[in-house]
């Protein structure tokens, strides 16, 4: 068992490395960036104490003793900030937000440094820090859960909202280019539930995992390590890799609103933004440009981005999304049925009909036609 233990921890630790070096090497670093970096640091602290715990390391623990215990205070806020830095205009939002490090704070100067003081001196610093240890160090970690589960739903819950307002302005986005940071929080939530299961196990009815360890500890750093492990794996194994770039170029400091007002068309504004969209479509074909997004659809349009989409949501009932990537469908289809482009590839069709990877084409061809590309273009034939 402590062999494998070993293995898991060293294995996390190194791969822990690789993803800071990875962060690190980024040369134009954004705040989206800088809080990965903080996220892992502390992840490879949680992971480093493990180890020096294990092996009873003294001046390991003395010096990852700070950072892992107030890293739970800490991921909690950072992953909602995370989440904000990447879809909103990230300048000041750490000034608006730092209210959300004051738990962290108070636990830093009242809970760890003291518990890390009394360790050395063998001896209780104050006195009701043996109190907690002999009766509150349960319940502390029960609201530390608790507060963890709190921010990190609502992280996830804002990145849902986010995400669907992204792709009903950027056309070339699918599911895949959010998986990562959707993973990232959903597995923070998986962590935070077994350590909240085990807590309470241990409390109601005694149960203790890996023999000694009443609280589940060492499981939840096993946990912690698989976690490190699949999102340092699937996210070298992603083109982005840790961090949607494209978001952060795409936006270019705008900050999409999450609700969108309501515009009463009269029945020439109507007409005339439908004839314009199909004059557009038919003459320019925006829908060429890979990175079309809602912004520059409007401009050409004379109208704005609100506007514009209001009207596809309540005229049309399509989104900025589908509305272009039917029309990307659409030519296709038409450069499949035509004999000049006999010769080329359907990535090569896709790609110069306005599709930007692979991925995405085939999955909204499918959509669209009930087909995939190879069986369409062979039933064609």
């Amino acid at each position: 068992m402590e062999l494998a233990l070993d293995f898991i921890l060293i294995g996390g630790i190194v791969v822990n490395l690789l993803i800071l070096g990875l962060l690190f090497k980024i040369k134009d670093k954004q705040l989206p960036h800088r809080i990965l970096f903080v996220f892992f640091t502390l992840l490879f602290t949680v992971s480093l104490f493990g180890y020096a715990q294990t092996h009873q390391v003294d001046w390991l623990i003395v010096i990852c003793w700070v950072p892992e215990e107030i890293a739970p205070w800490c991921i909690a806020p950072l992953l909602l900030i995370y989440v904000r830095s990447i879809f909103l205009n990230a300048h000041g939002l750490l000034k608006r937000h730092w209210f959300h490090f004051i738990p962290a704070l108070l636990y830093l100067l009242f809970i760890a440094i003291p518990f890390l003081i009394s360790w050395l001196q063998q001896d209780f610093l104050f006195e009701y820090l043996r109190w907690l240890t002999e009766y509150a160090t349960e319940g502390v970690i029960i609201i530390r859960c608790l507060y963890h589960i709190g921010y990190a739903s609502f992280a996830l819950l804002l990145f849902f909202r986010y995400k669907r307002l992204m792709k009903s302005n950027f056309s070339s986005l699918s599911e895949k280019e959010f998986l990562w940071i959707q993973y990232l929080l959903i597995g923070t939530l998986f962590v935070v539930g077994v350590d909240l299961v085990t807590e309470v196990l241990h409390v109601s009815f005694d149960i203790k995992f890996f023999g000694s360890e009443p609280s589940g500890g060492t499981l939840v750093l096993v946990v912690i390590i698989f976690l490190i492990l699949y999102l340092g794996y699937y996210g070298v194994n992603q083109s982005r890799i840790l961090l949607p770039q494209f978001l952060l170029v795409e936006m270019a400091g705008k900050s999409p609103e999450i609700k969108i007002p309501s515009y009463t068309f009269t029945t020439s504004e109507i007409q005339e933004l439908e004839e314009g969209l199909q004059n557009l479509f038919l003459h320019q074909k925006p829908y060429l440009d890979e990175d079309l997004t809602l912004h520059k659809l409007a401009t050409l349009l004379g109208t704005g981005d609100k506007k514009l989409s209001t009207f596809l949501n309540q005229h049309l009932q399509t989104t900025f999304f589908d509305l272009v990537n039917k029309a990307r469908v659409a030519s296709v289809k038409e450069k499949m049925a035509s004999d000049e482009y006999d010769r080329y590839t359907l990535l090569g069709i896709a790609y110069e009909s306005g599709f930007k990877s692979k991925t995405s084409f085939n999955r909204i061809f499918k959509k669209e036609t009930g087909l995939s590309p190879s069986a369409f273009r062979k039933r064609q034939k």
